[in-house]
């Protein structure tokens, strides 16, 4: 079993220790690992804008949320979404034509794109580059023309934030007067693989579910998601707070949005100020970055509901201790006291039962060739000592949505500080220390709930053998939270265990 966990350790600490770093790094197109079928792709005359920016110099930016593949103007050509496992490192694996990249391979634009009357052009004259403003955000500012247009963008990419600020300037500079006024949009092409994604726009109030495509004024968001069911990943564009009068929302065919503004035939320049999230259409993930409150982006379950009240909870606690890795191990223990009637239940009826272990192998091979004396006999057998089977499997469905509800809340939160050696909550331990932990707790109750039944204990060491291929991988804050839960468990069922023996010695 040793060597089990030893061989446990040896995979899985590259998955634990190749944890993403918040940088910047030059990259190609080359770069990407079905470069060879975009070349054929465009070989064929295809309709893609990365068939216009063959060799074009990109940036690759990597966060915990997402990893982001810019071009020399600031469009964003690529965006790989991470989902559950956080800060992960792809590698270098990087696909266009994955579901992960939340940019189409094939769409016509690239996300953040600026179109003149709905029409996308090349950006030409480009010139820009990356600064780290401080350890959780990179700014990156750029200059190009479009025509007679020049553009000025400023795109903030945040550490632990999935969505992105975008600050966009479009001035005039043609020799001639212009006689009519001209549409600006920042679009976003698609999503993903989905043929039919789901379009919301939001306003104060209401929202509506693929509209028409026509302009909305004074919008509070317009977003692309993979469906209604909350799932899968969304892209949404959101005007900076309080400057949303001055745009309206637009769905594009086939499956584009943009957030538009006219510029007036007497005006020389237009602004955009916009956020923009890409990334799990998931309700911790809506919460923490201020989404949730958007009509209709989101509408939740009563898990969904339940969770917001964890969060709550949790929040609340953080607020009186001040750290989030002691704000788990509070909330932890309040979920413990909250169940201690229920697990109680359960750990005696377990006892029972191993206690009445010897009685009911007498009944079997006493009663081998009678099955229907040997169900009375194990019923009469139960009720004299006041041991109940199906007491044991409530309190665990009774609490199953709990741990269920709890799991998704430290999965998907976003902590953005560390705890004692733990640099990154959000992230798996580096040291391998919590997952070890929660292997020797698991053990331990084993131990305890099957030291008279070598069979069973070897068993379920087995099955606590077999989870560490998991437990590496989970956020450190899962791990802790489990860790605290069982060491209250094993506790629970060590006193209820001396309990039961002496209420057994004394009768």
């Amino acid at each position: 079993m040793i060597r089990i966990l030893l061989i446990s350790l040896v995979l899985l600490s590259s998955l634990a220790w190749a944890r993403v770093e918040f940088e910047i790094t030059p990259f190609s197109v080359q770069d990407f690992r079905d470069a060879q079928r975009l070349a054929e792709l465009c070989a064929q005359d295809a309709a893609s804008f990365w068939c216009l920016q063959q060799g074009a110099e990109l940036t690759l930016l990597t966060t915990k949320g997402y990893d982001a593949v810019f071009n020399a103007a600031g469009e964003v050509v690529a965006l790989f979404a991470k989902g559950l496992q956080r800060g992960q490192d792809f590698g270098g694996n990087y696909n266009l034509d994955a579901n992960e990249n939340l940019i189409p391979m094939r769409a016509a634009l690239p996300g953040l794109a600026l179109l003149i009357n709905e029409e996308y052009l090349v950006p030409e004259q480009a010139t820009g580059a990356w600064q780290r403003l401080d350890e959780n955000t990179y700014r990156g500012v750029f200059s190009y023309r479009l025509g007679d247009y020049l553009v000025e963008r400023e795109v903030r990419v945040y550490a632990n934030r999935i969505a992105m600020d975008l600050s966009l300037t479009v001035s005039y500079q043609g020799e001639e007067p212009r006689e009519a006024p001209v549409q600006l949009a920042v679009a976003v092409p698609g999503i993903a693989r989905e043929a039919a994604p789901v379009i919301k726009i939001g306003q104060a109030g209401f929202f509506s579910l693929n509209p028409l495509p026509q302009p909305v004024a004074n919008p509070d968001y317009i977003s692309l998601q993979s469906n209604d069911r909350n799932t899968g990943y969304a892209l949404i564009l959101r005007p900076a707070l309080g400057l949303g009068g001055e745009l309206a929302a637009l769905s594009l065919p086939p499956a584009r949005i943009a957030m538009i503004r006219t510029l007036p035939p007497e005006a020389e320049a237009a602004r955009f100020e916009l956020q923009f999230y890409g990334g799990p259409n998931e309700l911790i993930r809506f919460h923490q970055e201020g989404l949730l409150a958007l009509n209709g982006l989101f509408r939740p379950n009563l898990m969904g509901q339940l969770s917001l009240g964890i969060v709550w909870v949790l929040e609340a606690i953080y607020r009186v201790v001040g750290g989030w890795g002691l704000s788990i191990i509070v909330l932890t223990l309040l979920f413990r006291v909250l169940v201690w009637p229920l697990i109680t239940v359960q750990t005696r009826s377990m006892v029972g039962m191993q206690q009445l272990q010897p009685k009911l192998q007498a009944l079997q091979k006493k009663y081998k060739d009678n099955r229907e004396k040997l169900t009375q006999e194990t019923m009469k057998l139960y009720q004299e000592a006041g041991v109940n089977p199906a007491a044991g499997c409530l309190p665990i469905f009774l609490q199953m949505p709990i741990f269920i509800i709890l799991w998704r809340v430290f999965t998907n939160f976003e902590f953005g500080e560390g705890f004692l050696w733990i640099p990154d909550l959000g992230l798996p331990d580096p040291f391998f220390i919590l997952p070890i932990l929660y292997v020797g707790v698991m053990v331990g109750q084993a131990y305890i709930m099957a030291k008279d039944n070598p069979q069973s204990f070897r068993m379920q060491l087995m099955i606590s053998l077999v989870f560490v291929f998991f437990i590496f991988a989970f956020p450190a804050g899962v791990t802790l939270y489990w860790v605290v839960s069982m060491l209250v468990q094993v506790g629970q069922h060590y006193l209820i265990q001396r309990s039961v023996a002496a209420q057994a010695a004394a009768t």
